[in-house]
């Protein structure tokens, strides 16, 4: 049985343009019922010529694990997604009111520029660890510690 792939919590990937990227494709990716990767990769296969999409990088970009760097890449997962979902990427992505507001396409390209542009996210430790880090310093001294 095919493990089911889950938005990744705020401990595994913290709020942060990455988050807010990862979010939003994966809304998508539910919109689409959550397809398997092979037939994400195979779809793709099948629409484009010039590149293709593996299903581990697939799996890395829905977990939050990578951006990729090619927006040919995203925008064609996107595609796929959308065509599962009945949803035309070129519409605007928010209904009622907003005149300028941005097509499903072009809002999640400004989620990647943003995800691309921010500093990476700190490393996260491997649970069972515990709060606290023995080898961090701190930028305040302690009272009862001598300041050298």
């Amino acid at each position: 049985m095919a493990q089911v792939l889950r938005m990744p919590d705020t401990t595994e990937l913290p709020d942060s343009p990455q988050r807010r990227f990862v979010e939003e494709l994966f809304s998508y990716y539910r919109d689409a019922g959550r397809p398997a990767l092979r037939i994400i990769t195979d779809d793709i296969a099948e629409r484009f010529d010039a590149f293709t999409a593996s299903r581990e990088t697939i799996r890395r970009m829905l977990r939050g694990e990578t951006v990729p760097v090619s927006w040919q890449v995203v925008d064609g997962v996107l595609t796929v997604l959308c065509a599962r979902a009945s949803i035309d990427p070129d519409t605007g992505r928010w209904e009622g009111g907003f005149d300028e507001a941005p097509t499903h396409r072009q809002n999640l390209r400004n989620l990647w520029n943003e995800a691309l542009d921010a500093p990476p996210p700190p490393p996260t430790r491997p649970s069972g660890w515990g709060a606290a880090d023995p080898w961090a310093t701190s930028s305040t001294p302690r009272p009862d510690e001598p300041p050298f």
